[in-house]
């Protein structure tokens, strides 16, 4: 978080783990174990069929979406329901995980039994034999998991991982800035979304008015907040062709989309040389006109006593469709893991089990995305604050109608890293034609090796 957030992803609460613990987990990545995509593990049964151990068993996990402390609550009713089963949670940064996890993964450890899996990234992770084939252990999910998170964790028809959390976004706004300017607030509902080209202009009319800055994106540079931008306008994902390994982020609706992105910059709309980690800090300190980020954002906008702020729907472009951004985290299993059956049990507690581990932890930062677990998102006391008015209901209706999942490719990480380098660079002046034309041919150079 992640996620989210994170993410990469969407980008959820920093997750606090010190550098030690991810240098421990490429220390502890040096086991010897089957070829990753040779078998199915030894012990996997349907859910119907598991059987807790009779002597002690440690099972691994190494995660991102959440720190230590958050996964405390947990990890201790686990360990309560299942006192056989001992999980060792070993937390690390985001912007570490996917280093560490594939040196730990690629080194058959044999010691590692489950790892977040940031959902876009499940078609590659599949493809270089990392995930294990869940469609016999949890054949019935339909139902009990919200349909884009299953789609998510699905590749080649097969259940590959066991989606536990999604996402989407909000647009907030400072009410003071847009009173100062005469600017009315924008309604909650989805069907009186804002356009970006509206939300320009306000934000320029704040500025003239006192604002520092008119709109500010939570993750400036990362595909997963920005590829609404492309999709309103209809430039797709950003993949295509055969496998989806045919960059496609040249064509008029990226170009469109990343001309207006380019300009927000250009025009000091919004500012230069914020980095991810204090977006909303810039928002939260009364700065901004107009804020797009995630509900994971609300603890600390509403513990702002004197930040007066509301949300509405995620704009679209003028003549456009809305689309939302979404996804986060699922669980994969290790085929070279040891527990197979313990961590299949841990699975079934943490992503389905009478809504999952959402009844557990306090300040979920995101829906789970089991069904049941996710109204224990939406009842928390952050959602009763009258600033976060309508936030809700808003929420599931994005979830419901314009959520949109990222590029599946197994090329995913190489794009992904393509992007971001793209977006920085647009954000800093690059001409967007020059970035997303040098973009697609990092990721044509990367993507050879799949063709």
């Amino acid at each position: 978080m992640k996620n989210f957030p994170t993410t990469r992803r969407h980008r959820l609460r920093p997750v606090a783990a010190a550098a030690v613990t991810a240098a421990l987990l490429v220390l502890t990545g040096c086991g010897s174990g089957s070829d990753p995509g040779s078998a199915t593990p030894s012990g996997l049964v349907p859910e119907s069929r598991l059987k807790d151990p009779t002597s002690p068993v440690t099972i691994t996990y190494a995660g991102a979406a959440y720190s230590a402390d958050d996964m405390k609550p947990v990890l201790d009713a686990f360990h309560k329901a299942h006192p056989n089963i001992t999980v060792e949670y070993q937390a690390v940064p985001f912007d570490q995980f996917n280093s560490v996890l594939s040196t730990r993964l690629s080194r058959k450890d044999s010691t590692l039994d489950l790892f977040d899996v940031d959902m876009p990234r499940t078609d590659a992770y599949q493809a270089r034999g990392w995930l294990t084939d869940l469609s016999s252990a949890f054949p019935d999910t339909s139902g009990k998991v919200d349909k884009a998170s299953l789609e998510a964790a699905t590749s080649d028809g097969k259940l590959v991982t066991m989606p536990y959390q999604t996402s989407s976004q909000l647009l907030y706004y400072n009410k003071d800035l847009l009173k100062k300017a005469g600017i009315p607030f924008p309604s909650a509902a989805p069907a009186a979304r804002m356009t970006w080209e509206q939300v320009t202009a306000d934000g320029k009319k704040a500025q003239k008015a006192g604002a520092d800055w008119g709109l500010l994106f939570d993750q400036v540079n990362r595909y997963y907040q920005l590829q609404p931008l492309a999709e309103s306008l209809g430039g797709g994902s950003g993949v295509t062709g055969k496998d989806n390994l045919t960059a496609d982020v040249e064509n008029a609706g990226w170009t469109k989309a990343m001309d207006w992105y380019g300009s927000l910059y250009k025009d000091k709309v919004s500012p230069r040389g914020v980095p991810v980690a204090q977006t909303p800090d810039t928002f939260a300190s009364g700065q901004v006109a107009f804020f797009a980020g995630g509900p994971w954002w609300a603890p600390q906008f509403t513990g702002e006593k004197k930040l007066d702020f509301g949300v509405a729907a995620y704009p679209y472009f003028e003549g456009g469709k809305a689309v939302t951004p979404t996804g986060g985290w699922s669980l994969g299993l290790n085929p070279a893991g040891e527990h197979a059956q313990a961590a299949e049990i841990f699975m079934k507690f943490m992503a389905l089990d009478n809504g999952g581990y959402a009844q557990y932890m306090s300040g979920l930062a995101v829906p789970p995305s089991n069904i049941e677990g996710a109204e224990t998102f939406y009842q928390q006391a952050v959602f009763q604050d009258p600033r976060m008015a309508g936030a809700a209901e808003l929420t599931k209706d994005e979830l419901r109608n314009t959520a949109v999942l990222r590029a599946r490719t197994v090329g995913y990480v190489e794009f992904e890293d393509a992007l971001g380098r793209a977006f920085e660079d647009i954000a800093n002046g690059t001409a967007p034609s020059k970035a997303l034309s040098s973009a697609t041919k990092d990721i044509d150079q990367a993507w050879a090796k799949y063709k």
